[in-house]
């Protein structure tokens, strides 16, 4: 049985991580500082869990990084939030290191690129203007730096979607989970912009199941491997608002209006596209169903929005 340690594994992309691994026979360890009755029902009976990381790692195959403040975090104190990321990556790489666990994946974010616009591969020279992708690729140099002694891989993030494991994560800020909310609250989508900026749009069954491919994929020692975790295929914004629309109507039985704010930015010169011929050159191919993750959402939204613990 393969056995990974998992930092960030109670959040909102961790969690459907750690579930996904559960559900394929991983042994799943989860790095928390959260207290016993904090921890979700899913986790209490199929996960170690502790705040010590390095008895967590003992014996590990692999540790999955995703702990770091987020993006409205980082806005809000960028030095404090950059010195957070790298410090616990730094601990995470140093767990890792002192278990002598031979893979390390490290979830990063599509933009350590900067402006979402044009063709963008692993090539593309990181400009990152927020804090939190500036803290990312600080991060990022780090387990690169690591990779004379561990199999380390940096996985790039775009646009994840979906419902979160549990509802002990606030992620509303997102704009899919924010449109679903409104969708199933006020029957009603107001975008703060003219939609026509273009995301690459991925469900996070896609994300967890990249994660198992890396888990489970052949060791490449001291090796470092960097790769765009995207569909491949970006879309307006105010397309998925759409499509989010259509799925709430098809289940609530209502109509639900969609208003966009009037100006913003004109349409992109140039077509977005996050390349991912380099995951797929790994083997693995996204294939996720966008609407049954958007219908997820929604009913999760249902569940807490309208039928609150």
């Amino acid at each position: 049985m393969t056995t990974a340690v998992i930092t960030g594994g109670f959040g909102y992309a961790g969690g459907r991580i750690a579930r996904h691994l559960l559900e394929a026979g991983t042994d799943v360890r989860i790095s928390t500082r959260r207290r016993e009755q904090d921890i979700p029902k899913w986790a209490r009976d199929n996960v170690r869990w502790d705040a010590d990381l390095e008895k967590l790692s003992d014996g590990a195959d692999c540790l999955i990084h995703l702990a770091a403040p987020n993006e409205i975090a980082c806005a809000a104190d960028p030095e404090a939030a950059i010195a957070a990321t790298v410090g616990l990556t730094e601990r995470a790489l140093g767990a890792a290191r002192a278990a002598g666990i031979p893979r390390f994946i490290y979830m990063s974010t599509v933009h350590v690129y900067g402006p979402m616009q044009g063709l963008i591969d692993e090539n593309t020279a990181p400009d990152p203007g927020h804090p939190y992708a500036v803290a990312h690729l600080q991060s990022e140099h780090a387990v690169q730096a690591a990779a004379e002694n561990i199999d380390a891989v940096v996985l790039r993030l775009s646009n994840g979607f979906g419902a979160p494991a549990d509802n002990g994560t606030d992620r509303w800020s997102l704009l899919v989970n924010d449109l679903c909310r409104q969708a199933i609250r006020d029957h009603r989508l107001q975008l703060s912009s003219n939609g026509l900026q273009h995301r690459d749009f991925l469900p996070l069954s896609d994300v967890a199941a990249a994660v198992r491919h890396f888990v489970e994929g052949a060791p490449c020692p001291h090796g470092f491997r960097m790769f765009n975790l995207s569909s491949g295929r970006a879309m307006r914004v105010i397309d998925m608002a759409a499509l989010i629309r259509a799925r709430a109507e098809a289940m609530l039985g209502v109509d639900v209006c969609l208003e966009t704010a009037d100006g913003g930015p004109p349409p992109p010169a140039t077509k977005l596209v996050v390349d991912n011929r380099r995951l797929l050159e790994s083997g693995f191919q996204p294939n996720a169903n966008a609407a049954a993750e958007i219908d997820g959402m929604l009913r999760f939204c249902i569940d807490t929005c309208m039928h609150p613990a």
